[in-house]
């Protein structure tokens, strides 16, 4: 497999994925909308095993994003980077259909990709950072006995302060 380019592995994938999707089960969601759970996790290594894998001074590493389709529980890409690769980097080149929704966590925070969802018609939930700058446009009743702590349509402020 050393061998083999990495365009082998992503043609199997596709393949594999095309025949999963074919016989997964459907969700059980109230909405119709496609839903997607984007996460990325870093696998350790050792280094003395993986030294192509050098991450921090005596550990190896890679970083292994998903993102998760709902509709069969099945992921619709996968991509092995380096374990220093940042999460939004990567989020920044998938292309996710028009509608779908895609649910990610505050390693995913980017403004500017946040601004290409939004013009791709892509919805998301996220949890912003503590230091983000943004305008509540409507608060929407919660049931706090069910964990959540509020649910809010924004207005994220640009870097111009808009």
């Amino acid at each position: 497999n050393n061998r083999r380019s990495a365009q082998f592995f992503a043609e199997l994938f596709g393949a594999l994925y095309r025949r999963c999707e074919a016989i997964s089960p459907a969700h059980k969601f109230r909405f119709k909308n496609k839903l997607f759970s984007l996460d990325a996790t870093t696998i350790k290594l050792c280094l003395s095993a993986f030294p192509w894998a050098s991450f921090r001074k005596n550990r190896g590493g890679i970083k292994l994003h998903t993102l998760l389709d709902h509709d069969g529980y099945i992921p619709a890409f996968v991509r092995v980077t380096n374990a220093r690769s940042h999460e939004a980097k990567l989020a920044k080149t998938l292309r996710l259909p028009k509608g779908s929704i895609v649910v990610f966590d505050k390693g995913y925070v980017s403004y500017p990709w946040f601004a290409m969802l939004i013009a791709s018609g892509v919805h998301f939930v996220t949890r912003l950072k503590k230091n983000a700058s943004y305008k509540v446009i409507e608060r929407r009743p919660v049931n706090k006995k069910q964990g959540v702590t509020s649910d809010q349509i924004i207005s994220i402020a640009t870097r111009s302060g808009e």
